[in-house]
């Protein structure tokens, strides 16, 4: 347990950090340094939401973001919030991505920036902040 961390919000956050690596192992590679195709950040700092790093589009399709959803099932009170950093020419520094809760995601992808086959991506239950 981490010190000054509630130990149910520290329980809970291994719960879902196993459940979310365990799921994104199946699309990809974890790797803290850019190498693979996803990074989700190892440490707890007390909130109710796990960091995840994005670096191959393919983990944006809607089917890994379904997966990713059912992870959150029983923790409504939890999200993903999930940067997408693939490494592009000209990619936005402002950044862009998704924040999954259980039963919404919030869609702040900048479709203009994405490559042609993932511009009209959509997510069931989707709030979308930009290009409406």
């Amino acid at each position: 347990m981490n010190d000054g961390i509630d130990p149910v919000q520290d329980r809970e956050w291994q719960i879902l950090h196993d459940r979310i690596t365990e799921t994104l192992d199946q699309f990809g590679r974890k790797d803290a340094f850019g190498k693979g195709d996803y990074w989700l950040v190892d440490d707890n700092w007390g909130w109710r939401r796990h960091q995840l790093e994005i670096q191959n589009l393919n983990l944006i399709k809607p089917h890994v973001i379904t997966a990713l959803q059912r992870n959150l099932s029983g923790y409504p009170e939890w999200c993903i919030a999930a940067g997408v950093y693939p490494g592009l020419q000209d990619w936005p520094e402002a950044g862009m991505g998704l924040i999954i809760y259980d039963d919404e995601v919030i869609d702040e992808l900048q479709r203009r920036y994405l490559p042609p086959e993932f511009r009209d991506l959509r997510y069931e239950g989707s709030r979308r902040v930009f290009d409406p």
